[in-house]
């Protein structure tokens, strides 16, 4: 029995995703099961087909539409795309984007994909827009570069070439950003003390803190994601205690932590690039949720802190809701939560917190503020 191609389960994955599928879920599920015997480079490429081509789908379908007469399966379109996507973004050289495609597509359709994929070869692309050519819903354009101006270009076209971190020292893996984060958080701990992340799931923020963090709690309102982050602290920090429960309502005391951590739900439009089908996903009002759930949380963690305690809320989002508005309107409620300025890189200040760009340095958007609770 021959073995799979990289090809071959590109297409499948990426069939999938059309219908519904989750992108980082289905790959991940393909790679460890049928993607098994593949060698480390092809499970890379199989990545960089189905990441790539889902992120660039846009344009993708801008460049094949004029020489697409007739409605396609889902099979069909996602091996269009596929091979598009090599000769617009991967410099793949013709003859073999066609064959290797057609190679791989349902046989029943390989005659089109051969003529199309030849026409969009020996075509030149005309982009209407910028959004279509760097592949974006034109809301999520128009919010960029109306919010940051040529910062915000910059940040989406970084996007398209996601962050491929290296692993932390105790081989976690997680981007730069996150991490980021937890320095925010540790810096502030100089006494240590009892820290609740109120949204912990999948971990990756709660097993970068400083050991001199005890106890650290970890809660997560989904019993399947709870699930994974017990496995996950289990390997990288097993002294910690997952707790299953709603954030908003949380099971813990009054003023029973030191620290709290709200590394809230948000509309993640600061880590499209790591997250390749979530522009497709996301919605502007979503958003109008989000905020929703985003202020009940600050609320739910500043009753847990103890005086002298800090509060961190992050979000890998940069629209003004979620990373201005919302920390403001806790700012009036919360007379006791002072602010705690944050003004060091590789932070650039962003009104009472501080923010990175995708394109500052290469790694997701993320915004963070903290407050301190009076005495």
């Amino acid at each position: 029995m021959r073995s799979i191609t990289s090809r071959q389960l590109a297409v499948r994955v990426l069939t999938q995703i059309s219908k519904g599928a989750r992108a980082n879920d289905v790959l991940a599920t393909a790679l460890s099961e049928e993607g098994r015997t593949l060698s480390v480079r092809d499970r890379a490429f199989t990545t960089e087909l189905v990441q790539g081509t889902t992120r660039m789908r846009r344009a993708l379908d801008h460049a094949l539409e004029p020489f697409i007469e007739r409605k396609l399966d889902e099979d069909v379109r996602s091996a269009l795309r596929m091979g598009a996507h090599q000769l617009l973004h991967l410099g793949t050289p013709p003859h073999a984007a066609v064959n290797d495609t057609v190679a791989v597509a349902p046989r029943r359709a390989r005659g089109l994909v051969n003529a199309v994929l030849r026409k969009v070869a020996q075509s030149d692309a005309i982009w209407p827009s910028e959004a279509i050519q760097f592949s974006y819903p034109d809301w999520i354009w128009d919010l960029y570069v109306g919010s940051w101006g040529e910062a915000g270009r910059d940040s989406l076209i970084a996007m398209n070439t996601p962050e491929r971190p290296d692993p932390r020292s105790d081989g976690y893996v997680q981007g730069q950003a996150s991490q980021w984060v937890g320095e925010v958080i540790n810096a502030a701990g100089h006494s240590g003390g009892r820290l609740i992340d109120l949204c912990a799931a999948p971990g990756g923020k709660t097993t970068a803190l400083g050991a001199h963090w005890s106890p650290v709690l970890a809660n997560e309102l989904n019993p399947s994601r709870a699930r994974v982050l017990q496995e996950v602290v289990q390997k990288y920090r097993p002294d910690t205690q997952v707790v299953v429960g709603d954030g908003v309502e949380a099971p813990f005391r009054d003023g029973s932590a030191d620290a709290v951590l709200v590394d809230a739900p948000c509309s993640g439009l600061g880590a499209l690039g790591r997250r390749s089908d979530s522009r497709w996903q996301i919605s502007e009002e979503a958003i109008k949720r989000l905020v929703v759930i985003q202020a009940a949380l600050l609320d739910e963690a500043f009753r847990l802190l103890r005086p002298g305690g800090v509060l961190t809320y992050s979000v890998c989002t940069v629209t003004r809701e979620e990373t201005v508005e919302v920390p403001l309107e806790f700012d009036a409620r919360q007379r006791n939560a002072e602010i705690i300025p944050l003004t060091q890189p590789p932070w650039r200040q962003h009104h009472q917190g501080g923010l990175v760009l995708p394109h500052d340095h290469g790694t997701d958007g993320m915004a963070v503020f903290q407050w301190r609770r009076r005495q």
